[in-house]
């Protein structure tokens, strides 16, 4: 009894030192698993979308968890280490049969290593010698001491050699299969399993026959062994081995570089790219343009987002990056370009909100001057009154400045700054009224980010770029639009009778049921198309990246059948009643004339949505009633009113630029006769407008040159002369709708119009001669 205590204190003290003596030289010799990794950029089910070679000069690509199937990993520890749970990092007994085969044959038949010396091994690769295996046995016991069993087994099918410089599991699964690791048939398993014993004499694509003998043979022992199913073996069996050396993987590049700055090489990074949307829309994209090129247009950028999680789902910087010709590697998703007219339907939604408008308003499509600045729609045509939708589906300019200075241009960029547009929020100082036609600088990005909150009743959040990021961007949101407001805009842009459909899809059943809007910028520089549905929103621009114009280029022929084909690809992308009028939208009847609530003299009325509480509830004035003489020649108001003969008429109240607009383009309408010229009275009423100058502008002119200025006004229905004066001093008599012109005499000049009724109107200008 004393004797076996004896023996076990003497072991037990062995055991102490034997633990010391590891420790001191685990202390003296540290050793640690570090080895440099590739940069990889997956999508979002981790589909590798840009790898490069580690700072080794490997291709490293590190795993994830779920790329470690279960098969994957039974198949590697029945091949390389069955124990390998069991061991301390050394198999002694495998090291015991390991030196007595190799002493009875006379030669190394057997290493006996672990994966976790192998492990060793690969970290500090060296030449195969007894002593340099005792020193992989002393690693491998100091890696079992830092590391787990999982954490060991990550490292290995990370570093495992498969010829040239590919090494680890998934970088060979890449390259040489174009797939990830768990979707590897099990005769790719098997294949993966058999190439790292002789990765020089099993290259794939050289020799995928003796690849094929290898791995048959093993895929039959792991069918023994359980590994696999005998129905997973006899279908490996007849699978032919396509191993190849490929390319690796490169797409999305732009928005690779975009989110590789500043992130460390062998660190991860995971995109909310959906990999079949990128590639399906890339197809699309590709296909699309070398039908432009005869054009000379060269260049288009695509974005496609989840409109619930705001996540970028397809990435499109160019649509050929490496075209160095035409600037293929610059990033047309954030690069500043003119939006043309596709800020519109924010500008209406906020003016519904104000309660400005209605889509039944009436607003006068007509020449205007707004502090010096005149507006022109794209065909430099005018239209008189047209209604705010169709002011909007017509993409009207006019309208849309005019919409702007009565809601604000300073609210208006308030909430462009606020929806992220950062060039905007930069230089709203030198912005002025044309930014609503695309006098600004915008990305597609930002863009897409707007519409994207109208597609969510209103609410703006950034886009997400990462599956990780999602909550983040939901602390980040901010209300633009009224959910009503949002749904009567997205009502509007899914309205087919408009000029922006395309030629080609006018009569096709595949147009997709969105919201869109089309832009095109002076000069014929950026054509765009935004649209959305219930679930994505996608924003599309072409045009040329080196700013050239091209006559043919616009948003409806040139982006929107793009924009359509985009759609029709997407999966599973609406939801039939994505459109259900919201709670804060009610419907009334309005005068057809005015868009506003009918008098009782209105006789056409139409339907029109409006927002209770919000929305103006204005009679409708656009007639007004008029006392004239039993012929007709002449009006009276209340005080030269005879006590009989005379006849009472509504007549149309016309705004006075209507009219003048009418009197420019010799357009008939109804006048109202002269006023009784035996009245004393000053009809009350509008003053002239004089619309040619602004009151308080400066104005330049060349000094040598006595440069003319014109002169014109708009008046009440009932003027039918005006008079004009420059500083006090008589200049002519002539009808409202005639343009005069005068030379500017004195640096401050007084502009007067008087009106046949007795009202006047006085401005002063300024005058700089250089």
């Amino acid at each position: 009894m004393m004797r076996w205590r004896t023996r076990l204190w003497r072991g037990a003290r062995l055991f102490l030192w034997c633990v010391a003596v590891f420790l001191a030289a685990d202390l003296l010799f540290p050793f640690r698993a570090a080895y440099p990794l590739s940069r990889v950029v997956t999508a979002r089910d981790s589909t590798v979308l840009y790898a490069a070679r580690a700072a080794d000069g490997q291709w490293r690509m590190p795993l994830d968890a779920a790329d470690i199937t279960p098969s994957l990993r039974r198949a590697v520890l029945y091949k390389e280490d069955r124990w390998f749970y069991y061991h301390p990092g050394i198999n002694v007994l495998a090291v015991g049969r390991a030196m007595v085969g190799n002493v009875v044959a006379g030669r190394r038949l057997s290493g006996a290593s672990t994966i976790t010396m192998q492990v060793a091994r690969m970290l500090q690769p060296g030449p195969r010698t007894y002593g340099r295996k005792l020193a992989e046995m002393f690693r491998a016991l100091q890696l079992e001491a830092h590391y787990s069993k999982d954490q060991i087994l990550h490292i290995y099918l990370n570093l495992v050699p498969y010829g040239s410089n590919i090494q680890g599991v998934k970088a060979a699964s890449v390259l040489y299969f174009g797939k990830m690791p768990d979707h590897l048939s099990p005769a790719e398993i098997a294949t993966l399993v058999v190439i790292p014993n002789r990765p020089n004499s099993l290259v794939p694509g050289r020799h995928n026959a003796a690849i094929m003998m290898a791995r048959n043979k093993w895929l039959q022992r792991l069918g023994g062994a359980g590994v696999f199913t005998a129905t997973d073996v006899r279908d490996a069996l007849a699978e032919p081995v396509t191993a190849r050396r490929r390319a690796a993987p490169f797409t999305a590049q732009q928005l690779v570089y975009k989110l590789s700055a500043g992130v460390p090489d062998g660190q991860p990074i995971h995109t909310s790219i959906d990999a079949t949307i990128q590639h399906n829309t890339g197809q699309i994209l590709a296909g699309y343009m070398q039908g432009l090129q005869l054009q000379q247009i060269h260049n288009a950028a695509i974005i496609v987002i989840d409109n619930t999680t705001r996540q970028v789902l397809a990435y499109h910087g160019s649509s050929h990056f490496y075209d160095t010709a035409h600037a293929g590697q610059v990033d047309g998703v954030i690069a500043l370009r003119s939006p043309g007219s596709t800020l519109k339907p924010l500008l209406y939604g906020l003016c519904m909100d104000a309660g400005l408008i209605t889509p039944k308003s009436v607003i006068a499509d007509v020449p205007v001057n707004i502090r010096g600045y005149s507006p022109e729609n794209y065909d430099r045509e005018f239209r008189g009154n047209v209604t705010i939708e169709y002011a909007l589906s017509h993409s009207l300019n006019i309208p849309a400045v005019r919409m702007l200075e009565a809601s604000g241009l300073g609210n208006f960029l308030n909430v462009l700054t606020r929806a992220g547009f950062t060039s905007v929020a930069g230089s709203r100082k030198e912005l002025g009224m044309s930014v609503i036609l695309g006098g600004c600088s915008v990305r597609l990005s930002e863009l897409a980010a707007l519409y994207c909150a109208m597609a969510n009743g209103g609410v703006y959040r950034p886009l997400v770029y990462s599956p990780y990021a999602v909550s983040a961007a939901l602390r980040t949101d901010s209300v633009i639009l009224s959910p009503a407001s949002a749904w009567l805009v997205t009502s509007m842009l899914t309205q087919l009778q408009r000029p922006d459909v395309p030629n080609a899809w006018q009569s096709a059943k595949g147009i997709p049921h969105i919201a869109w809007k089309t832009g095109t910028s002076y000069g014929r520089r950026d054509a765009w198309s935004i649209g959305y549905n219930s679930k994505y929103t996608v924003g599309v621009w072409v045009g040329n990246f080196s700013g050239q114009g091209v006559p043919d280029l616009s948003g409806t022929a040139t982006a929107t059948p793009l924009l359509f084909q985009l759609f029709n690809a997407l999966p599973a992308n609406n939801d039939p009643n994505w459109l259900k009028q919201p709670a804060g939208v009610g419907f009334r009847l309005v005068c057809a004339e005015s868009g506003k609530v009918p008098a009782p003299t209105c006789t056409t009325q139409v339907m029109d949505y409006f927002l209770p509480g919000t929305s103006a509830g204005d009679a409708c004035t656009h007639q007004r009633q008029v006392w004239l003489s039993a012929n007709e020649c002449m009006s009276y108001c209340s005080l030269c009113l005879p006590p009989d003969g005379y006849k009472t008429r509504l007549m149309p109240n016309y705004a006075p630029e209507l009219i003048t607009w009418y009197e420019a383009s010799a357009i008939p309408y109804t006048h109202i006769p002269p006023h009784n010229p035996a009245c004393s009275h000053t009809p009350g009423g509008s003053a002239p407008t004089i619309t040619s100058l602004t009151n308080g502008i400066t104005y330049i002119a060349e000094k040598n040159r006595k440069d003319q200025f014109q002169l014109s006004c708009a008046t009440a229905p009932d003027v039918h002369m005006v008079h004009w004066y420059i500083n006090d001093q008589f200049l002519a008599t002539a009808p409202p709708g005639k343009r005069l012109f005068f030379t500017a005499t004195t640096p401050t000049v007084k502009i007067s119009c008087a009106d046949d009724k007795g009202r006047n109107t006085d401005i002063r200008i300024q005058v700089q001669y250089m």
